[in-house]
């Protein structure tokens, strides 16, 4: 038990370290996955420990283990017409009286076959609701990890530089200032159309999240027989009822959001057939049986749709998380001539493409000081934001242009000083998709 336990500890903890990804992704790729291998494990338990329990008659007792396990294997129903006649049943869809299997047009319970044996034409068979959950469903919750997992194997396929980058920092010193600087800026190594592709797909693989969320949601409906989506809800509702109602069939006049999810009490068929010297013997038992794992389910699936809920909230908010800084990111670009940039921040900024301002503002979650050190070297080696020094150990490094420099006049630069700012007229700079900004 000992060994059980830390192993699911060891299951459930979240580690403190450099993430690559947004916050709003680690929950769908981190927490979800953790939580749902949780629950499996909960559920696994019950599978193998809980057993089901049958009321049989005298001829049946002796063989109420086999009873058991072969209801366990072909399943359990009940009436789905039942649903409505709550004063009528001894269990959520279980009729009082068990022969009554049909129903007349009247809306009278009755039974299909009369007491001498014949078919009783004026009664309509009910429908059955097979449940079968219990056979799979750890098995299922747990398969949703690998769903949920998904999109992030895309998201590092696509960001293997901001990968790469956040391992130089996190593991990196000052001295790798200048290594950063000159290579995750430099366009001859990291392409201005490499870096632009690789924004508008983030933008997809955000939008990936959301699907996913969602499509948990819709599948596990689906192989609920459509009553998860409203669970919640319906469970929440019940909650407000007053307890003496809530939990009295009769009075209720609904059934508890539980029972209609994953019933645990529910009728089970059994043949009997005998054969000796005095002929052949068949016979055909109905019989009552307790599933007390489907009240585990209940309580588990409570638990899931409610994260199943926040987590389409939370990678909603991560895209349009994802859309505002991009947009804040494009301005910059388009129209920093019409700011003032007073912090050095906005000098670099204003004069970089939408993923260098990703790679600095990860820099700048994850470390101030290099972050501004790194400021500071693109400032030095790009005049006015316009080169920048080709990482080399020789002592003669070569210039490599990133942006366009000033305009010159007989080879010297030109600094007429601004109208207003009595500053050095802003450098534009191109359009990271290929035009010329002015």
């Amino acid at each position: 038990m000992q060994g059980m336990t830390g192993s699911m500890w060891d299951i459930v903890s979240w580690k403190s370290k450099a993430r690559y990804d947004s916050g709003s992704d680690q929950y769908t790729r981190i927490f979800m996955p953790k939580l749902f291998v949780l629950s499996s494990l909960v559920m696994a338990f019950s599978y193998f420990n809980d057993k089901l329990n049958c009321m049989v008659n005298s001829r049946l007792n002796g063989l109420k283990e086999f009873v058991q396990e072969t209801c366990w294997i072909q399943g359990f129903y009940i009436y789905h017409e039942m649903h409505t006649k709550l004063n009528e049943s001894s269990y959520y869809g279980i009729p009082e009286y068990t022969g009554y299997d049909g129903v007349m047009k009247t809306g009278q319970l009755c039974g299909t076959i009369d007491r001498a044996g014949g078919i009783n034409t004026k009664c309509t068979p009910m429908t059955k609701r097979y449940f079968l959950q219990y056979q799979w469903v750890p098995f299922y919750v747990c398969s949703l990890a690998i769903l949920y997992y998904f999109p992030y194997l895309i998201f590092k396929t696509v960001n293997a530089d901001m990968i790469s980058l956040v391992d130089t920092v996190d593991n990196g010193n000052m001295k790798d200032v200048d290594k950063i600087a000159n290579n995750y800026f430099n366009y001859k190594i990291n392409s201005k159309l490499k870096m632009q592709l690789i924004v508008w797909v983030n933008l997809v693989i955000k939008v990936l999240f959301i699907v996913i969320n969602i499509s948990g949601f819709i599948l596990t409906d689906h192989v609920m027989d459509g009553r998860f989506i409203d669970y919640g809800l319906n469970w929440m509702k019940w909650n407000d009822v007053p307890n003496h109602i809530a939990h009295d069939i009769v009075k209720r006049g609904t059934p508890k959001p539980g029972d209609h999810f994953l019933p645990s009490v529910g009728m089970c068929d059994i043949h009997e057939a005998l054969n000796d010297k005095r002929g052949i013997y068949i016979d055909k038992h109905k019989v009552i049986c307790e599933i007390s794992q489907n009240i585990r389910y209940q309580y588990n699936f409570i638990i899931l749709w409610l994260f199943f809920a926040v987590g389409v909230g939370i990678s909603s908010l991560g895209l349009l998380n994802a859309v505002l800084k991009l947009l804040k990111s494009m301005f910059w670009i388009y129209y920093s001539i019409y700011i003032e940039d007073d912090q050095l921040s906005d000098k670099v900024n204003s004069q970089l493409t939408l993923r260098e301002m990703e790679y600095l503002d990860k820099i700048r979650q994850m470390d101030m000081t290099m972050y501004g050190e790194i400021l500071r070297e693109l400032i030095r080696y790009k005049p006015n934001i316009g080169t920048i020094r080709k990482f080399a150990p020789q002592a003669t490094s070569e210039a490599v242009t990133l942006l366009p420099s000033a305009p010159r006049e007989n080879g010297a630069p030109m600094h007429a000083l601004h109208p207003r700012t009595q500053a050095p007229p802003r450098i534009h700079a191109p359009d990271p998709w290929g035009r010329s900004i002015q």
